[in-house]
């Protein structure tokens, strides 16, 4: 008796992508499709084999950052697969409502630590099918399963298994299904980058010649929200918050001017293009130093290894020798003072102050630091971070995009509930840290009645690290669906219209006012 398997893993992107950078030529999930389909259609009968699939699926990729997931839903399903593997990558918050519908039972209260009886002693002698990724490859198996005698546990064993890897090929059959599917999918997520996701108050200027010689306010918003993506991560690692974030200005593209006004989703993936998720280092002082020193050496040139900071402070002198220009570093931290002047205001106003020089040393005290993958790695001449330790490592890390989608929509979603003034809250079903983070945004929507009191208000939505903890805790425990430009609903169930814009009001989309605020000061400047 021979049983039939067809497998693959680890599935990003469905747009059309190049196997070779040299080359023009592109292959997309309608010929992986179209490949599938043909080994499928040789099998006896389609009942007699199985499809498998295992590895990540909802992210990290750009499209992602876009549909959070929705569209790898669609694409996962319709080859058919009998059985979903570990998917290792996916939404904080699965949605539970349109999941089981596809035949995937609930993981709520599954123990993921309980040992597997026998697992642990697995001497190496078991046979893993690792077939690609992102639809450029498929592994095709025979097992060859023999009968047991009567009374066995196991009615049939194996007893071989051959094996064959087929690669996707520009020139591979595409199968029409998928093929109309993808346009589809692909109209929709390319409509979507038209909606606006924030209004800016202050230009983004993102030109090469402006944030990669100085302090930048693009620099510094988009540090700023990235820097607590992980704390809840890191907390229960008994890590703590994060201590700041390091990031270099060529992680910013673009090069032009976003603003004042609306700002696109395709705005902010034009801005942050790269693929490679962000991690969380565990430094000492000195490789602070060094690393600071390297991105600072090649000034005034304009290299993408110029420093982009938060929760951080470093003084330094341009005039002074490459590798002998960072002055001082300090951690700072939010203090928050009391204001006399107006009954009307919320009543404090945090203020980032300097808590601690951080010397130039290797012993004493390790900084919790957010960074990109690529820099990790030592790229771009960030040698000192090569090596050190990851508390959130690259397979678990989101893409940046994603980081700041998800700010966005849930200060979205928070404005139009706090909005909602005359809605009974007890009838509305959120989580209590959403509902916390909504009063404390109607607070702020009461002081900016007052005109001398609304500069307060808009520094601490800014500043504050409730802020940016909040949006993005909101993101992840709520469906977004009211707020979302992509309706991942419809398109998961295959009824995306692309004539249908998916409407929401502009009033609730969060207003942000990016600036320079003399974290990174250089002293001849």
């Amino acid at each position: 008796m021979k049983l039939s398997l067809i497998h693959w893993n680890d599935v990003y992107r469905v747009s059309p992508q190049r196997l070779n950078p040299l080359s023009d030529e592109t292959i997309d999930v309608g010929q992986f499709a179209g490949v599938l389909n043909d080994i499928r259609d040789k099998w006896v009968k389609e009942r007699d084999g199985l499809t498998l699939f295992s590895g990540d699926v909802f992210s990290p990729s750009v499209e992602s950052s876009v549909t959070r997931g929705s569209h790898m839903d669609t694409q996962r399903h319709k080859p058919r697969q009998e059985l979903i593997g570990a998917i290792a990558f996916g939404p904080e918050k699965p949605p539970y409502r349109i999941i089981p519908c596809k035949g995937v039972s609930s993981w709520e209260e599954y123990d993921v630590m309980e040992p597997v009886l026998g697992a642990e002693e697995d001497c190496g002698d078991v046979l893993v099918v690792k077939s690609g990724t992102d639809f450029r490859d498929l592994s095709e198996l025979s097992l060859e399963l023999e009968s047991t005698p009567t009374g066995s546990v196991r009615k049939k064993i194996i007893k071989s298994i051959t094996g064959k890897r087929h690669t996707i090929l520009p020139s591979s059959r595409a199968s029409g299904s998928m093929k109309k599917l993808l346009e589809t999918l692909l109209s929709s997520v390319s409509e979507t980058l038209k909606a606006p996701v924030c209004k800016t108050t202050t230009t983004i200027d993102v030109r090469s010649q402006y944030i990669r010689t100085g302090e930048s306010a693009a620099g510094n918003w988009f540090a700023d929200i990235i820097r607590h993506a992980y704390d809840d991560a890191l907390c229960m690692k008994g890590c703590g918050v994060s201590d700041g974030v390091f990031i270099c200005a060529g992680t910013l593209r673009g090069d032009s001017i976003y603003g004042p006004g609306i700002v696109t989703l395709g705005n902010i993936l034009e801005i942050l293009p790269f693929e490679d998720p962000v991690v969380v280092l565990q430094l000492d002082g000195a490789t602070l130093w060094d690393a600071l020193e390297a991105a600072l050496s090649t000034w005034p040139a304009q290299e993408g290894r110029f420093p982009v900071i938060s929760g951080l402070r470093v003084s330094w002198d341009s005039s002074r020798e490459p590798g002998h220009r960072v002055l001082g570093v300090w951690l700072l931290q939010e203090r928050e003072e009391s204001d006399n002047e107006t009954e009307h205001s919320r009543g404090t106003t945090p203020s980032l102050i300097d808590a601690e020089c951080i010397e130039r040393t290797s012993e004493g005290r390790k900084y919790k630091i957010v960074t990109r993958h690529y820099m990790s790695e030592g790229h771009d001449g960030f040698l000192a971070f090569k090596g050190k330790p990851l508390l959130i490592d690259d397979e678990v890390g989101q893409l940046m995009s994603s980081i700041v989608r998800k700010y966005l929509l849930g200060s979205q979603f928070v404005n139009k509930m706090a909005g909602m003034v005359h809605h009974d809250a007890s009838s509305i079903e959120l989580q209590p840290n959403t509902m916390a983070a909504i009063s404390r945004r109607k607070r702020q929507l009461v002081v900016q009645h007052w005109k001398h009191a609304a500069r307060q208000a808009l520094d601490w939505a800014r500043r504050s690290r409730s802020h940016y903890q909040d949006q993005l805790s909101v993101c992840t425990t709520e469906h977004m669906t009211s707020v979302d430009a992509y309706n991942g609903e419809e398109v998961r169930r295959g009824q995306y219209d692309i004539r249908k814009n998916h409407r929401f009001s502009q009033d609730d989309l969060p207003v942000v006012s990016p600036e320079i605020d003399g974290r990174l000061k250089d002293v001849r400047g």
